[in-house]
């Protein structure tokens, strides 16, 4: 009679059978050799965005320049506009926030190559006070962009204090499989992979978003 009622006890009830499903299923689960995670979180792939660093250090500019601590001031001429040009890598078919914090006379920042067919992306600001030039970014089936900030002939100097650009940002639609300890390699992911780290500052933290 003991021996019963302990059998009884353990799966004789609904409330033990359902308890035993529940153990069986979380099992069948923990078996899984694939399972899908979150979006990694986005990274700043600017490099030398905050200046910290000489000018020459992830840009390539053409015209008179000065540097003093993190704010660098173009000064365009008649005949020059005073520009700074970066290739940045990206992910095919995703996002990206994009911004520049800058001042002073026709200050521009422009972002080519997207391969989404508009043409190129340019934001613009005039005065003396510091604005953030916001662009949510949109990219086609191209792995880099060309950014650029610069002045405009003739004009007065003007200043660029920070440049952001976080991402890579994926459709809702994306998932990424990862593979248990031990089992074989998962299948391919319809989305694009998560890059490698950016080319500054790797593993650093990863800036503020930009004020849109």
């Amino acid at each position: 009679m003991r021996l019963s009622r302990a059998r009884r006890a353990v799966g004789g009830s609904p409330f033990g059978a359902a308890l035993g499903a529940l153990v069986l299923a979380a099992t069948a689960v923990l078996s899984l050799n694939v399972s899908a995670t979150a979006q990694p979180a986005p990274l700043d792939w600017i490099k030398n965005g905050t200046f910290r660093d000489p000018l020459a250090l992830g840009w390539s500019c053409d015209g008179e320049f000065v540097q003093t601590g993190q704010v660098v001031e173009g000064r365009p001429t008649g005949q020059n506009y005073a520009g700074c040009t970066q290739t940045v890598p990206v992910v095919p078919r995703t996002r990206y926030d994009f911004s520049a914090y800058m001042s002073g006379s026709y200050t521009f920042v422009t972002i080519t190559g997207t391969g989404t067919g508009t043409g190129e992306v340019t934001r613009w600001a005039d005065g003396p006070n510091w604005k953030s030039l916001y662009v949510d970014l949109e990219i086609g089936d191209v792995r880099d962009v060309t950014v650029t900030f610069h002045g405009w002939y003739g004009q007065g100097p003007f200043q660029v204090n920070r440049v952001w650009m976080i991402g890579p940002i994926y459709h809702n639609d994306c998932e990424f499989p990862t593979a248990a300890p031990g089992s074989p390699t998962p299948s391919a992911s319809p989305c694009m992979p998560f890059p490698s780290g950016p080319p500054s500052s790797p593993g650093g933290p990863t800036p503020p978003p930009p004020t849109r």
